[in-house]
């Protein structure tokens, strides 16, 4: 998940020194669960598994058995971008787009929706913060020469505009999640389709893993496409979610995915100015 402050009231109130944190040069592939991640520009920078951890123990409130969750955190991955988590894949199986094909596939994606809605105006309520759900920049799709699941989604905090892109790579055991935050709120929808083309073209499956090398035999997921955009936005997805699906979308409400939605648009200038010193 991506992670958030507010930029008028910054929540990581701890990482006001900056020596908090130690923040890394990204200038050579990261690896990744079932892959890497390679630089798309200069001036990227990314935390190491210690630093994420602490981060999100001390800022969010997160069990450290759950920093697990996150397979790389990336600063500045472009000058669109404000931060990129790439979390760990899901290994279901192999995922069936066909769903995504049926008649039924917009009527399904609005009932999805509607689930959204209603976790958006639970996580507001038990937050005391007005957030809403105002809409889709980008409406949900699958690019299938890419074997990627994307959508581009408007959240309304207090008044302030965000916009959050999540990603799903599909490969042949599952798929790999990302989140993605923009430096810019008012992005376009073609805006986020490079920023989409960007950082799923940065990922590269380890050999064999890719989702063109499904071979007969191999594990397949209980459910579909629709499935995996059910858990992107963190709700439950009819009766073909598997027990994994679930729990999954579970602990995403519980941890309260919508307060770590917004920019660390901060944290990331705070790194900024550090390396500017240090040089």
């Amino acid at each position: 998940m991506a992670f958030a402050c507010s930029l008028g009231q910054p929540v990581i109130a701890h990482a006001e020194d900056s020596t908090d944190y130690h923040p890394q040069s990204f200038t050579q592939p990261l690896i990744a669960a079932r892959g890497t991640v390679s630089p798309a520009g200069g001036g990227a920078v990314y935390l190491k598994p210690e630093d994420r951890c602490n981060l999100v123990v001390k800022e969010f409130g997160w069990d450290r058995g759950q920093c697990g969750t996150i397979d790389q955190l990336i600063f500045g991955f472009t000058p669109e971008i404000d931060n990129l988590t790439v979390e760990k894949p899901l290994s279901d199986g192999y995922v069936s787009l066909a769903d995504w094909d049926s008649s039924n596939r917009s009527a399904e994606i609005s009932s999805i929706e509607d689930s959204f809605k209603e976790s958006v105006k639970a996580q507001s309520e038990r937050s005391g913060k007005d957030i809403r759900f105002d809409g889709w920049l980008v409406y949900p799709q699958i690019d299938k020469a890419k074997n990627i699941l994307y959508y581009a989604n408007i959240l309304n905090w207090g008044g302030e505009r965000t916009i959050n892109i999540s990603v799903s790579i599909f490969d042949r055991q599952g798929y790999v999640p990302m989140k993605i935050v923009p430096v810019n709120g008012n992005v376009t929808s073609d805006d986020v389709q490079k920023i989409v083309a960007a950082s799923a073209a940065a990922y590269k499956p380890q050999a064999g893993t890719a989702y063109f090398d499904f071979s007969s035999g191999d594990k397949i997921a209980g459910y579909g496409a629709l499935g995996v955009l059910a858990t992107m936005l963190g709700v439950k997805y009819g009766g073909a979610a598997s027990a994994g699906l679930i729990a999954l979308a579970l602990v995403v409400l519980k941890k309260g995915a919508f307060l770590l939605l917004l920019p660390l648009v901060w944290l990331r200038r705070l790194f900024g100015r550090r390396k500017k010193a240090d040089g």
